[in-house]
């Protein structure tokens, strides 16, 4: 990757260097807070052997002074490392996956200008949350990173991103961008197209009077746990975009016992509260 040459290039001295590649490597290899990965390499680790930062030195303190520097250029080393892995692995750039989660503080974090209370994915809603926003190639090389807003709808966090995956972007093709139905409203797509991209996504409303494409043929393809899923193109008069339908046995499955279920606890309760109405002093 010659990390170390563009570290140096952007201005870091050769020891703050050594420092960040030994953090980046401790924390790639074993993700830890600043504290427990400097007992980690101190204790459990000969990565200083290979970095040629002094073991002696090493404390959480100046690690994370080393993740404030490295956090300063964090547009640029993202842009340095989005085209060296293209360069790398022959990779050019024709799909882009796009997704969010958020993570919470137990503290109260009065002084944080992101930090809200908002709808925690941990079910954590007593703690403020920030959001985190990642946009990854199908290779699974990051190209895009960002913490945002607790409060902050998922709909409304595209926009932000798109100029910049842009500029990152390794060809003068079109790009496909993948988002979830939470992300896919009619604003999104439509400055998805008019910003250069194409897209796939999960519709947000059930579509209705459509009919089957006579000339497509059905495809079957297989999940990671090689269930077979079908999918053929349909065509409705309301849309314009490429449509398909998908079938999975599997998942149809699943919602009927999970509906089987639901009305099992719905006709219980339903039969306490009647047995209840029946006896004195019972609370219904």
């Amino acid at each position: 990757m010659k990390f170390s040459d563009y570290l140096t290039n952007i201005g870091f001295s050769e020891e703050e260097t050594r420092l960040a590649i030994t953090q980046i490597i401790s924390r790639a290899v074993y993700p830890a807070s600043e504290l427990e990965t400097a007992r980690w390499i101190c204790e459990n680790s000969a990565v200083c052997e290979l970095t040629g930062y002094p073991l002696k030195k090493i404390t959480k303190d100046k690690l994370y002074k080393s993740s404030l520097k490295l956090f300063s250029q964090k547009e640029n080393i993202e842009r340095f490392l989005s085209v060296k892995t293209n360069q790398l692995f022959d990779i050019e750039d024709k799909i882009y996956i796009y997704d969010l989660t958020n993570t919470y503080f137990e503290g109260r974090k009065k002084g944080s200008k992101i930090a809200r209370f908002g709808r925690s994915k941990e079910k954590r809603s007593d703690c403020k949350i920030v959001v985190l926003a990642l946009v990854i190639n199908p290779e699974g090389f990051i190209k895009y990173s960002g913490i945002l807003e607790g409060n902050i709808q998922d709909c409304k966090t595209l926009k932000d991103v798109v100029n910049d995956l842009r500029s990152k972007t390794s060809i003068s093709a079109r790009a496909i961008v993948v988002i979830d139905a939470g992300i896919a409203t009619d604003e999104n797509l439509k400055m998805l197209t008019e910003n250069g991209f194409d897209y796939v996504c999960v519709s947000r409303s059930k579509i209705k009077n459509y009919t089957i494409d006579a000339k497509s043929i059905p495809v079957i393809v297989e999940d990671k746990k090689k269930q077979k899923i079908k999918l053929q193109n349909i065509v409705s008069e309301k849309y314009n975009d490429f449509l398909l339908k998908i079938d999975s046995e599997t998942k149809r499955a699943k919602e009927v016992s999970m509906n089987n279920l639901f009305q099992e606890r719905f006709e219980k309760g339903l039969s306490i509260i009647n047995a209840s109405l029946s006896k004195k002093k019972r609370t219904p």
